[in-house]
């Protein structure tokens, strides 16, 4: 297998066809079925089904897709840096180039993107940026697969391959409508939160029943607006990081209610023995001048 299969390769499953493909990589149509040819000689089986409609990708080819994006994103990455250190550079600078794949806890994501990319990209105007949001789960994943270069996640267990760094505390509130029983209250324990009709994320819950046990949510839902709705409409009371008050429009109007002795420590999350680029380096460093901010805004608690 050499690079140029790679590439090959991702044309044919990214267009869907060894013609089409052939087109954007602006070679012979068959020099790309003998390169395909030789790879799956090499992976030994085949990597695409063929047809009159098409090459659609096998099981085994999909498996090695993600592999193989992570192959091309790495050569990039290792070129932009190499060119920009034989330019002269011998750090961060203007000049740095690349792409940075984030993924973020959303609560996270709501709080630190805005004033984080306005930033980091008056410093580094040459390095794209693709900002996602997605639970723990999802996002470890991708960031093993190498689909991204960092995680901002909570509760991550035993992972071997991934380090993790702690960024900060979130506090929590249960969200509940104005002129409630609930909405009189100073406080509440989190112990208490299994005898409510809560309305929970799944990543929250984990960390939530981690810390006091068990708990019986009348729903369990990842989508923060729509749990903003759901309390408004008394399906029941939800439980978020209470900085959503501050980044969240959805959120106005609804009480909250401070839980005590529950609060969520965020990590960053970066795979092992990975190099890392220029870029993310720099974007690394400006994540954490940003939470910085935050934590001084009162938005988080430090780690």
């Amino acid at each position: 297998m050499d690079l140029r299969q790679v590439r090959y390769f991702v044309a044919v499953a990214e267009k869907g066809s060894i013609s089409a493909a052939a087109g954007v990589l602006h070679v012979a149509q068959s020099a790309v079925s003998r390169q395909m040819r030789l790879l799956e000689e090499s992976m030994g089986g085949p990597l695409f089904h063929r047809s009159i409609a098409g090459a659609e990708l096998t099981d085994s080819g999909l498996m090695f897709l993600e592999r193989a994006r992570f192959i091309l994103r790495e050569v990039e990455s290792a070129t932009h840096d190499v060119s920009n250190f034989n330019r002269g550079m011998r750090g961060f600078h203007h000049d740095v180039r690349g792409t940075v794949r984030v993924s973020s806890a959303p609560t996270v994501g709501q709080a630190i993107y805005g004033g984080l990319a306005l930033h980091f990209r008056e410093r580094f105007p040459q390095v794209r940026l693709e900002l996602a949001e997605s639970w723990t789960e999802d996002a470890l994943h991708r960031l093993s697969a190498g689909s991204i270069d960092m995680a901002i996640v909570s509760d991550p267990g035993n992972q071997e391959h991934i380090q993790f760094t702690p960024l900060m505390q979130q506090e929590t509130a249960v969200f509940c409508l104005p002129g409630s029983k609930l909405a009189g209250r100073p406080s509440v324990h989190a112990r208490e939160l299994r005898k409510l009709p809560i309305i929970i994320s799944q990543g929250l819950r984990h960390s939530l029943e981690a810390q006091h046990g068990a708990m019986q949510p009348v729903l369990q839902i990842d989508g923060t607006e729509v749990a903003a709705q759901l309390t408004r409409d008394s399906i029941g009371v939800a439980v978020m990081p209470s900085s959503v008050l501050r980044t969240s429009s959805a959120w106005q109007g609804l009480t909250a209610v401070p839980v005590r002795q529950f609060s969520v420590t965020r990590m960053l999350a970066v795979a092992k023995g990975r190099p890392v680029s220029l870029a993310a380096k720099a974007f690394q460093a400006a994540m954490q001048e940003q939470v910085a901010r935050c934590i001084g805004d009162s938005l988080f608690l430090p780690p």
